[in-house]
């Protein structure tokens, strides 16, 4: 990853993250190639997917949204953590893939309780699907898993230091913070706030894909 970019002009970096993330998205459509179609392939193709898209995100903030590079960055933090410890081993692996069910059906939970009497056939449709998701638990051997504490993740894989630095920058901004609101608000952070958020996300990023790419076998160049 390039150590630093912010010292050039704007359409360079976003030049430079767009590339970067059309590098992620080559190594996903690499895994996909080299491993045969499995639970496995199709969640590290994802992964890939997902850091291409939040370097696309990374780019689209740049310069002028510190609060979604911020977020951006936070994001790929997570990712970043998530991968390492999901390949520590096959347990883990397993829970992380039973978060989604878990996920959708508290999202049809929450839309439920919220959906008003009139809309009944929206209401039997998310039923039907609530129940669907029980029927896949059963058919993979998958847990309704509750999502992973990031701190515990992040101790997890020998993070937690970073974790607790990086959290104290990000809580300044994805929260309605006073400095956000008293001050950064109107005149923008100092060009070291701005650093730290672009340098960490492409480092996040490339990091992520490098360990896909090795766990993998495929021979596809991770981010450069």
């Amino acid at each position: 990853m390039s150590p630093s970019v912010s010292h050039l002009d704007p359409g360079a970096v976003c030049e430079h993250l767009y590339s970067l993330s059309a590098d992620a998205e080559r190594v996903g459509a690499s895994i996909a190639g080299v491993i045969p179609r499995s639970e496995r392939s199709v969640a590290f193709s994802n992964f890939c997917s997902y850091v291409s898209g939040e370097l696309k995100q990374v780019a689209g903030h740049f310069p002028g949204n510190t609060p979604g590079l911020a977020w951006s960055c936070r994001n790929l933090f997570e990712v970043n953590l998530t991968v390492r410890y999901v390949l520590l081993s096959e347990k883990n692996f397993t829970e992380w893939l039973g978060q989604a069910l878990r996920d959708e059906r508290d999202f049809i939970d929450g839309v439920l309780t919220l959906a008003e009497a009139n809309h009944a056939e929206q209401k039997s449709i998310l039923l039907s699907r609530h129940e669907h998701l029980g029927g896949m638990a059963k058919r993979y051997g998958l847990e309704f898993s509750r999502p992973f504490q990031v701190k515990e993740i992040a101790k997890a894989v020998g993070e937690e230091a970073e974790y607790v630095a990086m959290y104290k920058l990000f809580s300044k901004y994805v929260h309605p913070s006073s400095l956000l609101i008293n001050n950064w608000a109107r005149k923008g952070p100092g060009l070291e706030w701005i650093n730290i958020f672009l340098i960490s996300a492409q480092r996040y990023a490339g990091d992520t894909i490098e360990r896909l790419r090795g766990a993998s076998g495929t021979s596809e160049t991770a981010l450069a």
